[in-house]
């Protein structure tokens, strides 16, 4: 077997970037568990809510769990406030007026307004 001279410097080199590539992440992953960079993150509350059609000018919607939440109040359905819109507990029900088509049930989670339900009924 005949080695060539300039094949000696290919894996060094090649090691030399490993390790290096290697130390940079390892001191991203460290620094990432010493500054707290994933703490701050927010946990997303998604109560979950089914939507039923009582007739054509009027939808139902009944809480099937609270997804982290504990307090849900003042929704709006495409915009117009629903006949006592705040949910008190599992089953509990609000009714909004609503032709057909897609639509949006916007309420206060824990003080924060998000999209609770969106959807075509």
């Amino acid at each position: 077997m005949v080695r060539r001279m300039d094949e000696k410097g290919v894996s060094p080199v090649i090691g030399v970037i490993l390790m290096v590539a290697i130390t940079v992440i390892l001191a991203a992953v460290i620094a990432s568990f010493v500054f707290g960079l994933g703490s701050n993150v927010p946990q997303q509350k998604t109560p979950g809510v089914l939507a039923e059609r009582v007739d054509s000018d009027t939808v139902k919607f009944t809480l099937t769990s609270w997804g982290g939440a504990s307090n849900i109040t003042a929704c709006e359905f495409n915009g117009t406030s629903c006949t006592d819109g705040t949910f008190t507990d599992i089953g509990d029900t609000i009714e909004c007026d609503a032709t057909y088509g897609s639509h949006t049930l916007v309420c206060m989670v824990d003080g924060v307004k998000q999209i609770v339900w969106k959807g075509s009924i």
